[in-house]
């Protein structure tokens, strides 16, 4: 039983700040892209989205085609990290090596892109470090990733998950965050959306191809499911985020086949 818990928040991300004062908007990205190795490459594009907004810069339609895609690839290896150590945590070892192994593939992707795979760096003001060195090649890692790894992955890990009893007993009105809560702790993501939050900025503050007339010709937007429930317990965590990746994967099956030619 925890009789007292003080906790000391910030010591290991205390000097980020710091570091921004002597680098430039390109230069950072090396920053942000530490500041959380579930997804390193997502707080790239969100870094460079952020400067873009502030100085009214318009990325192109192939640099927005690719950072959409690999805005999700980066919520695959978010959600399966999550859900992997979950099952481990709760004594599920089978089901953090069918998930947590899926996130190889991914790193792949990301190194083919990047040329690394854990802190990539990708992106630029106004675009990209790169293009694609081979867009089939490109195509292929990623369709493999998601159709012959990721998606057997979940469905594995929830065949098994779902069923068991430890797991669900040790999930199910455990850690019970309500709606009011949520939002007045400012939580964001599965954690504001698993207690009845119907809140995704890809809806409703769309940006890349989340936005209709992305490529400037009138396409549509991409379309997925803002993924909600009610209880707002750890399985319902558990279970937005599954569905999510099964979203993810669907978004990027919408592009993948259609990334606009031209400059990045």
């Amino acid at each position: 039983r925890v009789a007292r818990c003080t906790p000391h928040i910030g010591y290991l991300h205390s000097g980020f700040e710091k570091l921004a004062e002597h680098m430039d908007y390109n230069q950072y990205v090396t920053i942000v892209s530490r500041m959380d190795y579930g997804s390193p490459i997502h707080n790239d594009i969100t870094w460079h989205g952020a400067v873009e907004k502030l100085f009214g810069i318009e990325i192109t339609p192939r640099c927005k085609a690719l950072r959409t895609i690999m805005n999700e690839v980066a919520r695959l290896q978010n959600h399966l990290l999550c859900v992997a150590a979950s099952g481990l945590d709760l004594g599920g070892f089978t089901p953090f090596l069918y998930l947590f192994n899926s996130r190889e593939p991914l790193y792949d992707i990301i190194d083919y892109a990047a040329g690394q795979r854990f802190h990539p760096d990708w992106t630029r003001v106004g675009g990209l470090m790169q293009d694609l060195p081979d867009e089939e090649v490109f195509k292929k890692l990623v369709k493999k990733a998601l159709h012959d790894d990721i998606e057997k992955a979940i469905d594995d890990a929830t065949g098994l998950l779902n069923r068991n009893r430890i797991f669900i007993d040790r999930t199910r009105g455990i850690g019970i965050i309500s709606k009011e809560d949520a939002i007045a702790w400012s939580l964001s993501g599965p954690m504001a959306r698993a207690s009845g939050v119907v809140r995704d900025l890809r809806k409703d503050m769309p940006y890349l191809c989340y936005a209709d007339n992305w490529d400037g010709q009138g396409a549509k937007a991409v379309d997925f499911k803002v993924v909600v429930a009610d209880e707002g317990d750890a399985y319902s965590r558990f279970l937005v985020r599954i569905e999510e990746m099964r979203q993810s994967i669907r978004i990027i099956d919408q592009l993948i086949d259609n990334i606009p030619k031209g400059p990045i």
